[in-house]
């Protein structure tokens, strides 16, 4: 009976041992690997951080040239290039070292609309994440440097 015992105790101290080291292996995974909420934080923040810089941009060009610049001016005027951008601090990477260019899609993934009035005194822009086909996340800012997000309207806020 006692050999018995010792066994099912020695059993139970075998799997109580196994359970330990294996459950912290198994939460820590899960805790390293990036949520679908992180993904997005992270893609929304990017968005809000490249409007901040091309309202610095624009502010610059006003101060300089008396109107705002289109996109394609910015581009030519090497305020944002494929290497990045000198509007961004290099505590973001992400968009002080993106690939800009002059397309539909100024960085990959994200749309730029930027209007500007007819004398170029004023301007609006959205900045549009074409990787949201269910929300269309976007960030919208204007002359004033104003920066707003926005999503279409069924989804949560």
């Amino acid at each position: 009976m006692k050999r018995m015992l010792a066994a099912r105790k020695a059993v139970v101290v075998a799997l109580l041992g196994a359970v330990f080291v294996v459950l912290p292996g198994a939460f820590a995974q899960k805790q390293n690997s990036p949520t679908i909420q992180d993904r997005q934080r992270e893609q929304r923040s990017l968005g809000v951080n490249i409007v901040r810089a091309i309202n610095a941009a624009e502010a610059n060009y006003k101060k300089r040239h008396g109107a705002y610049a289109t996109w394609d001016t910015l581009i030519a005027n090497g305020d944002f290039t494929d290497t990045g951008t000198k509007w961004a601090p290099e505590s973001l990477p992400t968009v002080s070292h993106a690939m800009y260019g002059s397309g539909p899609e100024i960085v990959p993934g994200w749309k730029l609309r930027l209007t500007l009035s007819k004398d170029g005194t004023a301007y609006d822009l959205l900045l549009e994440d074409v990787n949201d086909p269910k929300c269309h996340f976007a960030v919208g800012s204007d002359d004033r440097g104003l920066i707003r997000q926005s999503k279409a309207i069924d989804c949560p806020v």
